[in-house]
Parts: structure tokens; sequence; C-alpha cells
């Protein structure tokens, strides 16, 4: 028998998993033209690089983070500690070092889009753990959730 907190917590777990698998998603608009038409995704961004090798290698990179983030989607229940690694320290550190790259050490302005695709993922999935904890912490005290 399912309780209205858990009809909740259950949707916002549906949030965070739709945010997830997008967050996924957008990081494949990265990995692939990097990996292969590297040349035109840097020009793209005005992002100069002699060694492309470089820019192969940050997508496959990107590609394996990306890859810690599908059991927290599969399993939310299961895999919660890979949810809250995949805000703190993963989508934050990828939002703060490319912003502070740009702003304050005069890095192109084209890594400000990996900077703003991390804040984006990075903070509507925290808000939704944080929902879901919120409720929870409702549900337990309500008597509604063991």
């Amino acid at each position: 028998m399912s309780t209205p907190a858990d009809d909740t917590v259950s949707k916002w777990i549906l949030r965070h998993t739709i945010l997830v698998w997008f967050g996924i998603f957008l990081n494949a608009l990265f990995v692939i033209p990097m990996l292969f038409f590297p040349r035109w995704f840097l020009d793209l961004f005005g992002i100069p690089l002699e060694e492309l090798i470089w820019a192969r290698a940050s997508a496959g990179l990107l590609m394996i983070i990306s890859v810690f983030y599908v059991p927290a989607a599969v399993d939310f229940v299961r895999y919660r500690a890979n949810a809250c690694i995949a805000v703190f320290p993963s989508r934050t550190f990828g939002a703060t070092f490319f912003f502070v790259a740009v702003v304050l050490f005069g890095q192109p302005p084209g890594f400000l889009s990996i900077s703003f695709v991390d804040a984006l993922i990075g903070s509507t999935t925290l808000y939704c753990l944080i929902r879901i904890r919120a409720l929870e912490q409702q549900g337990r005290g309500a008597g509604l959730i063991q």
C-alpha cells in the first residue's frame, strides 16, 4: 500500500532520474564530437589546442565519469550514495573548475559551456536530493515511512 508521502518521494526520485539521464545526454553531446571531430568542436567554442590527443583524452574521461552516473539513475534507492557523489564532488568540481579557469585565469569563454552544463545539472539534481530527503524525514516523523 502506498502512502501520500511515498508517492511524493517517488515523484521526486523520478524527476531526479530524468535529470541524471538528461545530464548524461548533455555529456554525450560533448563526448562524441570531441572523440571523432575534435578540431571542429574546439573551433566551435573558440578553444585553441595543438595536440588533439588531449581533447580526445578529456572526452574519454568525461565518458567514464558519465558511466558512474548510471547506477543512481537506474536504482536510486540502492545507489543513493552515487547520486550524492554525482553532485559533490563531480558536478560541483566541473562547474567551479571551468568557471574559475575562465574568470580568474583567462581561459577561452568556450569553457563556460562545460561549467554551465555541470552547474545546471548539479543544482537541479541537488534540489531533487534535498526534496527527497525532506519528504522522507516528514514521512518518518508522521510514521508513514519506516
